[in-house]
């Protein structure tokens, strides 16, 4: 967990290490920066440390760490040289890290009241737990506060998840920060941030997959803010077609780790949701560029899918179409989908 150039500006204090530590990564963050701190360290549960990590900010969120670190001695505060993503500052975080189980918020997101007691409490009750799973919700400008509708049917388990309901939880989105994680377990398969956009991929999936142990909290204990034109989700150009690489070094991993193979499947049907939602984004995708992302998206497929592996029904189709099919033949029958859906919602309203 290598940590780079950086300039460190203030350790947190005490001789022992606390449970928890929470790395918060930010750049160029000021209208969001307090919010995120507030809620971490206006939490009930004491027992914590904050890393935060400056990725070489231009803007005043450097000084506004600052003004923090010198009010809350729980936060260690370092500022890289240079700028270096997401991916980098979080490794330069866990690196610094020193409590037995770390959590990662993004500098525009919020901790709900409660969320590191929740976190605590599971953890005791579970003994050491390799990964700890709790539930977000979405947090929109007009107030709006949408919890994900997948945490009570995924995360509602009392004990250690099995692999096929670990293999589940592929259905949720694959981010970094929904999870806490026992640092010596992250250590000891040297598990890092990639460089690139969709870093998350690359991250969880391996996490997942490779954990001894998967416990989860079926609690909302993270919000993830909307903000308009904020974020890689709202950004447009090719550097969309990095989640191609990430989903190759995903499959890079099981290659060499073949107790794993059984992800293979279920994760190439992943694939098959997930190239193909960016790639009808037109917020993400230009028109210029989707016929070229929709032949790199076939090309991962046909690296990736096991001999002989078709599912049935419409994703058996669906895996065809991207891998045998022209971006023309696929658009038709993604539109012919759209309709079917269209008319089975009206028929039901008539009813």
């Amino acid at each position: 967990m290598g940590i780079g150039d950086y300039e460190l500006y203030r350790s947190a204090d005490g001789a022992t290490a606390p449970l928890l530590s929470v790395v918060v990564p930010e750049f160029n963050a000021a209208s969001s920066l307090a919010a995120c701190l507030d809620s971490i360290c206006g939490q009930s549960f004491a027992d914590v440390e904050i890393v935060l990590v400056d990725d070489a900010s231009t803007d005043t969120s450097l000084a506004e760490a600052l003004r923090y670190a010198e009010r809350d001695s729980r936060i260690t505060l370092i500022s890289l040289r240079a700028n270096s993503g997401l991916g980098m500052a979080r490794n330069a975080g866990m690196a610094l890290a020193r409590a037995p189980y770390l959590l990662f918020v993004d500098s525009d997101d919020t901790l709900t009241p409660g969320a590191l007691q929740a976190v605590a409490d599971r953890i005791a009750a579970a003994g050491t737990p390799d990964v700890v799973m709790f539930g977000y919700e979405w947090s929109y400008p007009d107030g709006r506060l949408v919890p994900d509708p997948k945490t009570n049917e995924l995360l509602a388990h009392a004990g250690p998840l099995t692999i096929e309901q670990r293999i589940k939880l592929l259905r949720i989105i694959p981010v970094a920060w929904n999870k806490a994680y026992r640092r010596e377990y992250l250590i000891a398969h040297d598990f890092r941030f990639p460089t690139g956009v969709y870093e998350d991929v690359a991250w969880t999936y391996p996490v997942l997959m490779s954990a001894g142990s998967v416990v989860t909290i079926c609690r909302v204990c993270y919000r993830y803010e909307r903000r308009e034109g904020v974020g890689i989700l709202a950004s447009r150009g090719r550097s969309h077609f990095d989640l191609i690489t990430q989903y190759d070094r995903v499959f890079a991993y099981i290659d060499t780790h073949p107790e794993l193979e059984q992800w293979r499947r279920p994760l190439l049907d992943r694939v098959a949701w997930h190239l193909p939602t960016v790639l009808e984004n037109s917020t993400r995708i230009t028109p210029e560029d989707r016929r070229v992302f929709f032949q790199a998206t076939s090309a991962a497929v046909r690296r990736h899918r096991p001999p002989g592996y078709w599912p049935a029904g419409r994703l058996g189709l669906k895996i065809w179409l991207i891998e045998h099919g022209g971006y023309r033949l696929f658009r038709v029958a993604q539109l012919l989908n759209v309709v079917r859906r269209r008319l089975r919602g009206y028929r039901r309203g008539a009813c």
